[in-house]
């Protein structure tokens, strides 16, 4: 029997396996979770060559995509995916409604990220770069203080937002660093232990892709590369 759900994502450069989209990432470690592996496939999309097929399912040709099989229902937006495996599968709990102290934390970090690779004025580097710098900072707070009980950002288990988070921080260690020369600080240590655990578990293990990935990804939006 084919799998219930299909989950389109970015395919990498060779058109056929998993790309660097972190929302994508998203959406397929909260499936690692929850779905049985027997019912969901995830369909690559190749970005430079979009099928009919796919175009007639999703006519904007963003990604993630779910299509359950069972109701024909087609989802095009991460978090009411998320939503949705989250009302299919309940368990394990994964706290997608939590809006607590966690979300304020982080909730900037991915946008000052790309306005920091995206810019195209050098003279606004130090600026974007200490922007950045900030977003994290006040990320590292937030794991040191009381409010963060655990190693993740909701407490002793990994939940939606770092299912979403950590993705986005890969991005930046990697793109970050190609790109700008861009590492996390030592002095942010909390933040570098909560990546190291969240990067050595087993959805994020099974479902990331090629750091060459990230760098080509970002590469197409013609980027400074400092020197």
């Amino acid at each position: 029997m084919a799998p219930r759900f299909e989950i389109y994502v970015k395919a990498a450069c060779d058109g056929r396996s998993v790309g660097d989209c972190p929302f994508s990432q998203y959406v397929c470690m909260v499936a690692d979770i929850k779905i049985p592996k027997d019912q969901y496939t995830l369909k690559p999309v190749d970005f430079s060559n979009k099928t009919k097929e796919f175009l007639e399912l999703n006519p904007s040709g963003c990604v993630p995509v779910l299509v359950d099989t069972s109701t024909n229902k087609v989802i095009a937006d991460s978090q009411l995916i998320v939503k949705e495996i989250d009302k299919l599968f309940p368990e394990p709990d994964l706290k997608s409604t939590y809006d607590g102290p966690a979300v304020q934390a982080c909730s900037s970090v991915f946008p000052k990220l790309v306005a920091f690779l995206k810019n195209k004025d050098k003279d606004k580097i130090p600026e974007l770069r200490k922007a950045l710098e900030d977003e994290l900072t006040k990320l590292d707070l937030y794991l040191k203080s009381e409010n963060c009980c655990g190693p993740f950002l909701v407490g002793d288990k990994m939940c939606a937002l770092d299912c979403s988070l950590l993705p986005k921080l890969r991005h930046l260690q990697v793109a970050g660093k190609y790109f700008q020369k861009f590492e996390i600080p030592e002095s942010l240590d909390a933040l570098r232990h909560y990546i190291e655990v969240g990067e050595a578990c087993e959805p994020f293990q099974n479902t990331k892709y090629d750091d060459e990935e990230i760098i080509k990804g970002w590469g197409r939006h013609g980027l400074i590369k400092v020197d």
